[in-house]
């Protein structure tokens, strides 16, 4: 029994070092594509959160019967704010999308809805928003005051 060694556990120097680069390896893999993710998300959730807000004005404009309009701008910080106005009665506050969206490549655009609901313009709406990685989305409102929106710069 004296002669006989003990088996020591643990992990040697070597297989840490494996380990370590196998985790810096799939980070770098991972990381890139979860920033893409990212910013599409965001893009995604602001459009939709857009789309929502334009369907809300078009409703408060047939409940009220009066016009709603909906301006949507790029503020000074290079954030993009939404205003809602119903018959001069603001119809919610003002809405800051967040920060990965930072451009409206047509500039300040207002949506009108009559009180029926209709679209004031004369042809279809198309809004285009951009995020900082120049992905854009865009924001479609027909003449029947329909909204909808889809991950293109144009919609069909």
């Amino acid at each position: 029994m004296l002669g006989m060694k003990h088996s020591e556990s643990g992990f040697s120097l070597i297989e840490l070092m494996i380990v370590v680069a196998i985790i810096g390896i799939a980070s770098a893999i991972a990381i890139p594509n979860y920033v893409d993710w990212k910013s599409r998300y965001d893009l995604r959730e602001a459009v939709s959160e857009f789309a929502s807000n334009l369907n809300l004005a078009r409703v408060v404009a047939m409940n009220r019967n009066r016009q709603a309009t909906v301006t949507i701008q790029v503020l000074g910080s290079g954030h993009i704010g939404v205003d809602a106005i119903a018959g001069g009665t603001p119809i919610f506050s003002t809405q800051t999308m967040n920060g990965s969206v930072t451009g409206l490549p047509s500039g300040t655009t207002n949506v009108v809805f009559s009180s029926m609901g209709l679209s004031t313009a004369a042809a279809n709406q198309l809004i285009p928003i951009v995020n900082t990685k120049g992905l854009v989305y865009s924001v479609l409102v027909m003449p029947s005051g329909k909204v909808t929106w889809c991950p293109n710069s144009t919609c069909p």
